[in-house]
């Protein structure tokens, strides 16, 4: 019994260390914006402790494929790298920041990171089942979509519409499964739109790992409207 106790309070102290390891120099809610300019795919590590996403540019997709946080992978994992789909994405503030334009950095594995989102719930169903996995985050974003531009949601059953957000780099973008009752509609728009995502937010993943997240308020004009055909769990 002593040796287990032992352990169980080796295990306990590992986890504190590993928590911080490979994550230095914290500075929370500056006024400095991340360099992320003409960058279309983040690179994202989750801390497990603190519930964080955690995002860098200064990466290569290969790269970031071969690297392995190794022990500290206990407490720090890698998302897959996103690559966006809005003429323009701007991360307004790191969330816990009271105002627009303060940014919470932090240097980790030797690269800098800005706090992107809080993961406040993990594989939530309120609106997901099936074929979509749904994750709760807390996060300060507005997309940027240009006159023209073809953009992506998907409709619950209840008539929620969530918009396309990222997609891992070089995802298939076929024809996905959806559960019943859910449908996925393409619109090409009439006028620039901006797509708000701040505060709580559901982030919605399809089997191919397109993010679609929401729901959108106020749902933008369109010189046409496709809906797309989907494969329904359950159906022949």
């Amino acid at each position: 019994m002593k040796s287990i106790a032992l352990l169980v309070v080796t295990l306990f102290a590992m986890s504190l260390g590993i928590v911080e390891f490979g994550a230095v120099e914290r500075e929370v809610c500056t006024p400095r914006v991340p360099e992320t300019a003409g960058q279309n795919v983040g690179y994202e590590l989750i801390d497990l402790a603190r519930r964080e996403a955690w995002v860098t540019t200064d990466w290569s997709v290969d790269g970031f494929a071969a690297f392995s946080p190794g022990l500290a992978a206990m407490n720090w994992i890698k998302n897959d790298p996103r690559q966006g789909v809005a003429a323009r994405t701007r991360v307004l503030r790191s969330p816990g920041c009271e105002v627009d334009g303060e940014f919470t950095h932090q240097t980790m594995f030797g690269r800098g990171f800005f706090h992107i989102a809080d993961i406040t719930e993990i594989w939530a169903d309120e609106f997901a089942q099936g074929a979509l996995k749904e994750v709760r985050v807390k996060k300060h974003h507005r997309l940027e979509f240009d006159a023209g531009q073809t953009v992506s949601f998907l409709v619950s059953p209840k008539g929620d519409s969530f918009v396309l957000v990222n997609r891992p780099v070089g995802a298939s973008l076929g024809e996905q499964a959806l559960p019943e009752g859910w449908a996925q509609q393409d619109m090409t728009l009439m006028a620039p739109w901006n797509a708000d995502l701040i505060g709580d937010v559901a982030v919605l993943r399809l089997e191919n790992g397109a993010s679609y997240q929401g729901p959108i308020d106020l749902m933008p004009e369109a010189t046409t409207k496709r809906a797309l055909g989907a494969a329904h769990l359950g159906e022949s």
